[in-house]
């Protein structure tokens, strides 16, 4: 029909413009047209259980040989679908502590995708050769090491294995362009990435909001779909409020800044410290940064845990500056941790 009406212009419209035209116009109106919900889709079915349950569960390690009990007690690694937000005091390991579990997931065969707007990808790279390689990390910084070493470095299994897997971003892209990145990669490694971020509040939307509180919840809101839709943890690195660096500060999930929106999103929520425990509650200690750089003890408090993500309570960690290693610490007393029970079903099969 469009096509006879166009033979009586004069001139008539040149086939390909109109063709062009008809499709622009077809696919307008396709978006306009309200769809038919099919409400029998939201009922549940043993076959959406089934498949909840068993395709759809990824648990990532991240332990390796150093940070068993750290892993333990977040009930065996990192879970899809769900949201870790680590927070700390300044100097307290917290891009030490992402950067470990990045190269300890590489290593165990999972993609991660780093978001790195605090350390570029050579201060990345240096903290990982620094694990492996024999050298600390002031040979990279001050160049002492030669590049016949670096060569070497580079050829080492572990070092190939984790620059095969690990992905560093430093340029800022909007998380609303991150789920072609995720289904690359995805394309690659038949496998979704575990996705890092260092740290959140430099994350930017397509929308510019000038009030901060809602520009985080925009940001808190696309994470947690990404989770979701690609089945695959998040860890972002938060800021603490500035009055949580005084000693004998109590230290809550109300210390990270913009605590309202966190604390709802969050999955797990922990934080980087010194800390003396009192019925419950953690406080400071007292020249918290001469411990840390000195001993180089930090504790990781978990403050929430939910969706099977572990137990709350201290994990003792010790930080190695020169080598760049973040490793469990032996303390008097015993760490608590959760195990899995194998027991049998009230049905009449056995079940873990």
């Amino acid at each position: 029909i469009l096509s006879i009406w166009n033979s009586k212009n004069n001139p008539p419209i040149d086939h390909s413009e109109l063709r062009r035209t008809f499709n622009s116009v077809k696919k307008l109106e396709s978006k306009n047209t309200k769809k038919e919900i099919e409400i029998t889709k939201f009922l549940d079915t043993v076959e959406k259980a089934n498949a909840d349950y068993n395709e759809n569960y990824t648990r990532v390690p991240f332990a390796l040989n150093s940070l068993q009990a750290m892993e333990t007690k977040m009930n065996g690694g990192l879970i899809g679908g769900r949201l870790y937000f680590l927070g700390g005091i300044p100097s307290s390991g917290k891009t030490g502590l992402a950067n470990n579990i990045a190269d300890n997931i590489c290593l165990a065969d999972y993609p991660v995708l780093f978001f790195s707007y605090d350390d570029g990808l050579a201060e990345l790279r240096y903290r990982t050769f620094s694990r492996f390689s024999g050298f600390g990390i002031e040979d990279f910084n001050q160049h002492r090491v030669l590049k016949s070493d670096i060569q070497a470095i580079f050829k080492t299994d572990q070092i190939k294995k984790i620059k095969a897997n690990k992905y560093i971003v430093q340029e800022m892209i909007k998380i609303e362009e991150w789920a072609k990145m995720i289904e690359k990669i995805k394309g690659r490694h038949q496998k979704a990435p575990v996705i890092i971020i260092d740290y959140l509040r430099k994350l930017k939307t397509e929308n510019s909001n000038s009030d901060e509180r809602l520009r985080v919840d925009e940001i808190l809101s696309n994470l947690t779909n990404l989770a979701k839709t690609h089945n695959t943890p998040i860890l972002a690195i938060s800021e603490l409020a500035r009055d949580s660096y005084k000693s004998g500060q109590r230290l809550s999930m109300a210390s990270f800044k913009e605590s309202g929106s966190i604390e709802y999103e969050a999955s797990w929520l922990g934080i980087l410290a010194s800390v003396e425990e009192n019925n419950g509650e953690y406080t400071l200690k007292n020249n918290w940064e001469r411990i840390i750089e000195q001993d180089g003890n930090v504790d990781l408090i978990v403050f929430k845990t939910k969706r099977g993500t572990g137990a709350t309570g201290k994990i003792p960690l010790k930080i190695d500056r020169d080598k760049m290693t973040v490793t469990d610490r032996e303390e008097c007393c015993v760490v608590d941790t959760v195990q899995a029970v194998s027991r049998q079903s009230m049905f009449g099969a056995r079940r873990n």
